[in-house]
């Protein structure tokens, strides 16, 4: 049985719902025929994404698109990465979307956030489909109202060093699940890395990054600094 943790009540009826959207209400694809930049309505079939359900597909040529300007929206929309297909959002570059769901239908590629911003006024929904469809967090912010990571096939979330993920603390308890459970990584899991939960920094936020642990090496200096000061201290008594 998988844990309910994966998916929160609130997710599970908004995947429900998000499965059984009629064709009819899909308001843009993406095709990439044009270039990989995401505001070029050339490379959406349907023109730019706006209020509806807004689709990544796998694009020819340009396979993933590109956001690196801002202002960038569904308009409300929601925003699915389909089988095979992913986003980048770099230095510059400013999405903003309601939901936004990975593995709905199958494998999505992943999401990669190196620079800029990307927001969410509802959720960021990992892996809905119980597929995989993770998200990089490399640099830049990633902000969402509520967060749902279905790891069974592998989503979640990796922080880079110079990666934020905020959310409400309505999520901590969740947060600190998948923290536990390796399904929210600081630089894919390397050793001498972990995630750092910050609660207090943005109020009623909950703000995740990538720090060093302390290094064993100079643990192992100090405690020998220590051993120096206390023989020291015994010749002199």
């Amino acid at each position: 049985m998988k844990n309910p943790r994966n998916l929160s009540i609130a997710a599970l009826t908004a995947l429900a719902v998000f499965t059984m959207l009629p064709v009819a209400t899909q308001a843009a694809y993406w095709n990439g025929s044009v270039s990989s930049d995401w505001a070029t309505a050339a490379n959406w079939t349907g023109g730019l994404p706006s209020a509806g359900t807004d689709i990544i597909n796998p694009g020819s040529p340009n396979v993933n698109p590109i956001v690196s300007t801002l202002g960038n929206t569904t308009g409300g929309g929601q925003l699915y990465i389909s089988i095979g297909a992913g986003l980048q959002v770099v230095n510059g570059g400013e999405l903003t979307v309601t939901d936004f769901i990975t593995g709905n239908w199958g494998n999505s590629d992943v999401t990669d956030i190196s620079g800029g911003s990307l927001t969410m006024t509802g959720y960021l929904n990992l892996g809905a489909g119980g597929y995989d469809g993770k998200i990089n967090i490399s640099g830049g912010t990633v902000t969402a109202n509520a967060l749902s990571i279905n790891s069974t096939g592998g989503a979640g979330i990796n922080l880079g060093s110079s990666g934020r993920f905020i959310a409400p603390s309505s999520n901590l308890g969740n947060i600190n699940y998948w923290i536990a459970n390796n399904n929210i990584k600081a630089n894919n899991g390397l050793a001498g890395w972990s995630v750092n939960v910050d609660t207090v920094s943005s109020a009623g936020n909950v703000v995740l990054t990538a720090v060093p642990e302390p290094s064993t090496y100079a643990l192992i200096g100090l405690g020998a600094v220590a051993l120096v000061i206390a023989a020291r201290r015994r010749r002199t008594a």
